[in-house]
């Protein structure tokens, strides 16, 4: 098993020769030290670019120079992935009110105890050993939602695409009017799709030829009712334009966000019933049919 790395910070030099010794002859790996905030963050960053940056970092909080060690460990969390040990003389309110923004992975009070310090240096070395695979885990959980949410957007085109350009008009009705239709349908009506979208359920009736709208408006209020009936049947309809078109139309009932709803498939079959009455000698009469 590979060796904690600790790299030490403490303007002690006799104290961090102590430390360096004592946690080496505990097995411990000290890839470097420091007096300073400044060296020391250069240093952890040629280490980190050999891929040698150290697991921990013993941070005393009284340095030499310019900053302190609460300054120079909220710079080596924002660019590295070192946990953090502070060591302290002092106990004070306000040093602890200051670090604990740090989020450190410990405290140490001088004089030292090792066997305190080898036991808080295991634990946060775990510690944050669990906070690199969970940081490992929710970027590929990322990926893979922003993969997933590519295909959806992929499906999702391609689902527009299919829909937009279809032959077949193909609607939704839910509590008496379109909830959904597409634009294959407003052609067929002879309407602007935002214009049928806000049809009453009296004006999606009047579309029909009067002798076929008693029987669809039962035949949807069966199916609604969950009544087992045909899902094939041809009707008239008269377009915004005064024109009859005959359809053949495919209803089902269906759900919609949770509430029943019936999905409607519209043909049509105007061309097809005008050469079968021609070869028949007959013409299609809107008020005769």
């Amino acid at each position: 098993m590979k060796p904690i790395s600790i790299y030490i910070v403490e303007d002690e030099l006799l104290i961090s020769a102590s430390l360096k010794s004592q946690l080496q002859h505990f097995g411990y790996e000290i890839p470097g030290s420091s007096t300073r905030g400044e060296s020391c963050l250069e240093d952890i960053t040629k280490l980190s670019i050999a891929g040698r940056e150290p697991e921990i970092v013993l941070m005393d909080i009284h340095l030499r120079g310019e900053m302190d060690g609460i300054e120079t460990a909220k710079l080596i969390n924002e660019k590295f992935n070192c946990g953090i040990i502070f060591l302290t003389g002092q106990s004070s309110k306000e040093i602890y009110e200051r670090s604990f923004k740090i989020k450190p992975f410990g405290y140490l009070l001088k004089p030292i105890d090792m066997e305190q310090t080898k036991m808080t240096i295991e634990i946060a070395a775990y510690q944050r050993n669990l906070e690199l695979e969970n940081k490992l885990y929710q970027k590929d959980l990322e990926a893979l939602l922003e993969k997933r949410t590519q295909e959806n957007h992929e499906v999702m085109a391609l689902y527009q695409t299919i829909i937009d350009n279809s032959l077949m008009g193909l609607t939704i009705m839910q509590n008496e009017r379109f909830v959904f239709a597409n634009n294959r349908t407003a052609e067929i009506f002879g309407y602007r799709l935002e214009e049928f979208l806000n049809f009453s359920i009296r004006e999606i009736i009047g579309l029909l030829h009067p002798e076929d709208q008693a029987r669809e408006v039962g035949m949807s209020q069966s199916r609604m009712r969950g009544e087992n009936l045909s899902q094939h049947s041809q009707i008239r309809i008269f377009r915004k334009d005064g024109a009859l078109r005959w359809l053949e139309t495919y209803i089902r009932p269906v759900e919609y966000k949770g509430n029943q709803a019936l999905h409607q498939t519209f043909l049509d079959i105007t061309d097809m019933k005008e050469s079968i009455l021609e070869s028949r000698g007959q013409v299609l009469n809107p008020r005769s049919l």
